[in-house]
């Protein structure tokens, strides 16, 4: 979703959604930022090569998309009845499927007055909070396990003004506060202009958003969006910044975008910048490699650190274990990309941890029965070096191979 529908130069809603603004309303778009644009005569779309002459927010601003989001988050035209539908279909039809993590009932909510931008959290407050809670109730008819992701208005960048999570505390282990990152100070592919106000900037929106979710016990929480990025040393430093500050708050996060699927407001040029892919469909294996990273996956006990150094790919995990939960702590490495030949752990206290590899990249480790209820457990996984003998005999079987060839 971005902009709210295509009659907007957008996605998002259904026509017939879009329609219930009225006649009038949808053509005048899109005043007040471009007095008019040349419309599809088929369709009633304005045209996609005018859509493109402005950035795709600025389209936020316009008295169209301000109504839709109103109509949408007063229920006008039973507009709200209609989402609340929705998500109980799709809810109905996920509600087993173990592939799926949860449901995000909007991304990026938008303001539906500018004058509600002036008083922080007010949208979130007034509208967004009494929207999902109305969700959160269909949903739960449906489907009582998934995680569901709530997210605060993109104007509400240091404060929300939510209080809670939408099912309340009760369903704090099944809802998750939804944010995105991204560095204000960017080129056209979307790479950092200066690192020290990257530095800056992601580093206090994630600190911010972590430390208000945490007075106000939402919960889970999530990056569930960042990157947007081109395949180069700026691009991939960044990643390497906002997943480190990731792992600092133990986050998860998921990169946009996977590939480009023919939407509209892709921000950078060209469009295949921010995925993983080229225009001919050659991996970006500079981007890959910055998001392979080693983490904890599960840990049988409270953690206090993680950490992992994308040039050495040394990781690092501290918790407090505790000896009353019998699963195991989980870590997953990407043994091609970061420990080609082989890795080395290090336990501390030596013999507190056994592990075992069953699968390719993920790595179990258990408690030993000497092991002590709260003793602080390190584990240390570093790449294996060849030794001299072996990059010598590595090279020269590389020789033989070309000299046969």
């Amino acid at each position: 979703q971005d902009v709210f529908s295509r009659y907007f130069c957008g996605e998002g809603v259904p026509d017939w959604i879009a329609e219930k603004l009225g006649d009038a309303t949808v053509k005048a778009f899109p005043f007040p930022v471009a007095p008019n644009m040349t419309r599809e005569p088929d369709t009633g779309y304005p045209k996609l090569d005018e859509c493109l002459k402005h950035p795709f927010f600025q389209y936020y601003l316009t008295e169209a998309v301000l109504h839709g989001f109103k109509m949408l988050y007063t229920n006008g035209n039973g507009t709200l009845d209609s989402f609340a539908s929705f998500w109980q279909t799709v809810a109905n039809t996920f509600a087993n499927r173990s592939s799926v993590l949860g449901y995000e009932l909007l991304n990026e909510p938008s303001v539906p007055e500018l004058a509600e931008v002036i008083e922080t959290g007010d949208v979130d407050r007034i509208y967004l909070a009494p929207m999902y809670k109305k969700l959160h109730e269909v949903i739960r008819q449906v489907d009582d396990k998934h995680i569901i992701f709530f997210e605060p208005c993109v104007a509400d960048l240091f404060q929300t003004g939510l209080e809670e999570g939408p099912g309340g505390i009760d369903y704090n282990d099944r809802q998750a506060f939804s944010y995105h990152v991204y560095c204000i100070d960017v080129t056209k592919q979307g790479d950092p202009k200066s690192d020290l106000i990257c530095d800056i900037d992601d580093a206090l929106l994630i600190s911010l958003r972590y430390e208000e979710a945490k007075k106000k016990k939402f919960g889970g929480m999530m990056l569930t969006e960042f990157g947007a990025i081109s395949n180069s040393t700026e691009g991939v430093k960044e990643l390497h910044r906002i997943t480190g500050l990731a792992d600092e708050f133990f986050q998860s996060w998921s990169y946009w975008q996977f590939k480009k699927y023919q939407d509209l407001t892709t921000a950078a040029r060209p469009a295949t910048t921010e995925s993983f892919y080229t225009e001919d469909g050659e991996l970006e294996m500079n981007k890959v490699k910055a998001l392979s990273r080693s983490y904890a996956q599960a840990i049988a006990g409270q953690p206090s650190f993680m950490f992992f150094e994308p040039i050495s790919s040394t990781f690092e995990l501290d918790f407090i274990v505790n000896t009353d939960i019998k699963q195991p702590t989980i870590i997953y490495i990407n043994e091609d990309l970061n420990y080609p030949h082989g890795n080395v752990i290090n336990i501390s206290p030596t013999n507190s941890l056994t592990w075992i590899s069953t699968e390719r990249n993920y790595y179990e480790f258990s408690t030993t029965t000497s092991t002590k209820n709260g003793t602080i457990i390190t584990i240390k996984i570093t790449p294996k070096t060849l030794n001299w003998f072996k990059r010598t005999w590595n090279w020269l079987k590389m020789k033989i191979y070309f000299w046969n060839k």
